[in-house]
């Protein structure tokens, strides 16, 4: 079972919330690990990190902040996933879906397009 990892083009900002789709499955007490660092670790820059549904969701995310705040995920992950083995090789993601057409001006909009980016390949727009 792969461990789990954030898929960045999945990130979507709405209402200053980030939710990011966790790919992989998250082993017996993986998202208590996950709440508990990112807990232990958060300097109150943004609000308490969850995992529902599979998804990673910040509350209070404000514009400038997606570089720490990919950062300060990414090494929750890393930490959480630091019990478990991950004996499968990773595969790659599916087909994007299509994206609908985002406001450009809107601060949720530049946001997600900015976590996206971290996903890897990006269509220009």
């Amino acid at each position: 079972m792969p461990a789990p990892e954030l898929d960045w083009q999945s990130a979507a900002v709405q209402d200053g919330t980030l939710t990011v789709e966790l790919a992989g499955e998250a082993p017996r007490g993986w998202k208590r690990s996950f709440e508990t660092t990112a807990k232990l670790l958060s300097r109150g820059e943004w609000g308490a990190v969850k995992v529902k549904s599979g998804k990673v969701q910040v509350p209070g995310v404000q514009p400038g902040t997606e570089d720490k705040l990919k950062h300060f995920l990414e090494s929750v992950v890393q930490q959480a996933n630091a019990g478990y083995d991950d004996p499968e090789p990773q595969e790659e993601p599916a087909d994007e879906e299509q994206r609908p057409e985002r406001d450009a001006e809107d601060p949720d909009e530049q946001m997600t397009e900015r976590f996206r980016s971290f996903g890897g390949d990006q269509p220009e727009v």
